[in-house]
């Protein structure tokens, strides 16, 4: 007798075979190109996009982008500072590589 279900294997093999599967996983540096896609993506009027911090958490990566959004105010372009940044927390998925949040960094 033949189970149809499982083309003729039984019933606990098709179980161990489909209980073996792992979802893939994404590494750190695919996390990093996700999160840059997302700020990019969010805030296309960014500039100077810099890589801050990279920590795996449980089941996503944390990633921190920071980025400035044009020229310096008058008196930062008159003191000869740089346009200020923002910095942008990036939650990934570890799993899937989905953008899970966008959040303000907090030291």
């Amino acid at each position: 007798m033949n189970d149809v279900k499982t083309g003729g294997k039984g019933v606990a093999a098709a179980l161990s075979a489909t209980s073996s599967k792992k979802a893939p996983s994404v590494d750190m540096k695919e996390a990093v190109q996700r999160a840059f896609a997302s700020v990019k993506d969010f805030y296309p009027q960014g500039k100077d996009f810099r890589l801050e911090e990279v920590e795996p958490l449980s089941g996503a990566w944390s990633v921190v982008i920071s980025f400035s959004t044009g020229e310096p105010g008058a008196l930062s372009f008159a003191l000869g500072q740089a346009p200020p940044r923002i910095y942008k927390t990036i939650m990934i998925d570890s799993a899937s590589g989905g953008t899970q949040s966008l959040k303000v960094w907090k030291q």
